[in-house]
């Protein structure tokens, strides 16, 4: 079955009602499938129902195949050196992506009146899709919940959330033991110092006017009451606590966090966390320019990139 199995088996138009194999190519199938071993960082593991044929089995392998693959991915979405914006952003990214699984999944349930009865295939593929869904939301709560700004729900709360099951047996899920599994360390509570300059690496600093002049002229950078030498000061400045005035954007938010991507090679610490930090810029909507607001408009093609490409690559 081709693509991520929690979608495409409760797809309308490609689902497991749609898949009519016999238990010859199953079988086959079967013997071609290899089982993935558990993801290093796994703080669950899953006790449920031995699968007793070769359709069963099949699925069973499929669903365990890419939960542990999207389980051993979360490691890199939360890299070790991200900021607490950027993390709370790659959160809230697979919050929604699990959250829709689940709600697919419901609707599945829903509407081919899949049950509990873990004989039928259809209904043994289903109700293990649907554990394994659930897994995957408690492994995000449980190694990434502090960067969640809504409320975290136990096993039995998200059954009933998503599915209405009030009898749910937990007992399914096993947590592991400490020493068996990838600790996820919280961050400290002990604060850092923060850097409080952007920290341009060129001691020759004679290029950077020029092109901050030629960006605000090619895609309307700074709003009228803000000028390129006033954006080059801050830029530049070895305590941006210290400067007494803000930067006012008038391009396009997509515009200015593609601006920062390409611009972040020639500087030490010019990133969104910082930028947010620093206080200094605000958006043409009059907005406090937030870290997450960049995250959540970073694209790789915003207007006027091969003219912003052109433009920052001078620098070099």
């Amino acid at each position: 079955m081709k693509g991520n199995v929690f979608a495409s088996l409760v797809s309308i138009t490609n689902g497991l009602h749609r898949n009519n194999r016999s238990e010859r190519e199953f079988n086959i199938l079967n013997s071609e499938l290899k089982k993935l071993p558990k993801a290093t960082n796994a703080a669950f593991k899953i006790n449920f129902k031995r699968p007793l044929n070769s359709k069963k089995e099949y699925y069973f392998k499929l669903i365990s195949n890419d939960t542990e693959t999207e389980l051993a991915g979360l490691k890199s979405e939360f890299p070790t050196d991200a900021g607490e914006p950027e993390s709370k952003y790659r959160y809230t990214r697979q919050f929604n992506k699990y959250d829709k699984y689940l709600k697919d999944i419901a609707k599945y349930i829903k509407k081919q009146s899949i049950n509990n009865d873990l004989g039928d295939d259809t209904d043994y593929i289903i109700n293990y899709l649907k554990v394994s869904a659930i897994r995957l939301y408690i492994e995000l709560q449980e190694q990434y919940g502090q960067f969640s700004d809504t409320a975290l729900f136990s096993i039995q709360e998200i059954a009933e959330k998503y599915f209405n099951d009030t009898d749910f047996d937990t007992s399914v899920f096993v947590k592991l033991e400490a020493d068996k599994k990838e600790v996820v360390k919280k961050p400290s509570k002990q604060k850092s110092k923060h850097k409080t300059s952007f920290g341009y690496k060129n001691r020759d600093t004679s290029k950077l006017l020029s092109v901050i002049k030629q960006l605000h002229f090619r895609i309307e950078l700074l709003d009228n009451r803000t000028t390129p030498e006033q954006l080059e000061k801050l830029l530049l400045a070895e305590n941006f606590n210290d400067i007494d005035y803000l930067i006012y954007l008038q391009c396009e938010t997509t515009q200015f966090s593609y601006v920062v991507k390409e611009l972040k090679s020639y500087f030490h610490n010019l990133k969104p966390t910082t930028i947010e930090r620093s206080g200094k810029f605000i958006t043409k909507t009059g907005a406090a320019l937030r870290a997450g607001n960049l995250y959540k408009n970073k694209i790789d093609s915003p207007k006027e990139k091969e003219e912003i490409d052109k433009t920052i690559q001078q620098l070099q």
